[in-house]
């Protein structure tokens, strides 16, 4: 009886630190942070604050995209999204790739691609994201933001960061993310099994919040001012806006 109410007791505070970190991440981006910390100007992205759009990733100026023509290998490439937002491919030139999203592109290059050949099949896969990143911190060997390259899981993710203290707390790590209508969802997850019963690991997605908390969670103040708010500076840029004046839906694993 006891162990079990215990338990309850220790879920009950994880949701409650959670909550917080998410009013935390709120004040920040409101410019509620320390009046001292200077905020430059940050470049916007091509369309809209955000990074997802329906769920989606909207593709930024500087990504680098691979673009796949079934059966017409002449016109694959690889190219990166130019400062105007543009992309030029075989026989396609000045085609507007920032702000859209991967199939809302493969789309406009089948329209296109269509003027020239039978029933084209275009696929346009993202191989690198231009500056964005997921954040780290907590109990980990070195808090901090790590490139998305490639698949980036959520343990891939801790171990780019150093890995794990002794002092973490492995069942109760917080995802916070964009839930796809520019709200934070916040999840607790349990860590030790993914890492010890095989089970999936969570794919990580730009702007991503990961925090491993201490085997004991203190005082929630501390772990905001300390883990938080050094962790990333009051110059979080636009893809942070979904943390700003929405609603956390709160969601246990």
């Amino acid at each position: 009886m006891a162990s079990a109410f215990g338990r309850k007791l220790e879920a009950g505070r994880a949701l409650a630190f959670a909550a917080s970190l998410a009013i935390g991440w709120t004040a920040l981006v409101h410019g509620q942070a320390r009046p001292d910390t200077p905020r430059p100007v940050e470049a916007q992205p091509a369309a809209g604050s955000s990074v997802l759009r329906d769920g989606l990733y909207v593709l930024q100026r500087g990504d680098e995209i691979s673009i796949r023509v079934f059966r017409l290998a002449e016109l694959d490439d690889t190219v990166r999204i130019r400062p105007d937002g543009k992309i030029s491919v075989p026989l396609l030139e000045n085609i507007d790739a920032a702000g859209a999203t991967t199939k809302e592109l493969a789309d406009a290059l089948t329209k296109r691609y269509a003027e020239l050949f039978k029933e084209p099949q275009v696929s346009v896969i993202v191989r690198s994201f231009a500056n964005l990143k997921v954040y780290v911190g907590g109990e980990v060997g070195q808090p901090g933001a790590i490139p998305i390259v490639g698949d980036l899981t959520l343990v891939g993710a801790v171990f780019h960061a150093g890995g794990f203290k002794t002092s973490a707390r492995l069942d109760s790590v917080v995802l916070v993310r964009n839930d796809g209508q520019d709200r934070p969802l916040i999840q607790t997850l349990n860590v030790k099994e993914i890492i010890g019963k095989g089970k999936a690991d969570i794919a990580l997605r730009p702007f991503d919040i990961v925090f491993v908390p201490e085997s004991r969670i203190r005082k929630v103040n501390r772990f905001v001012d300390e883990y938080i708010r050094q962790l990333i500076p009051i110059t979080a840029t636009a893809g942070f806006s979904y943390l700003m004046g929405g609603t956390a839906i709160i969601g246990v694993q």
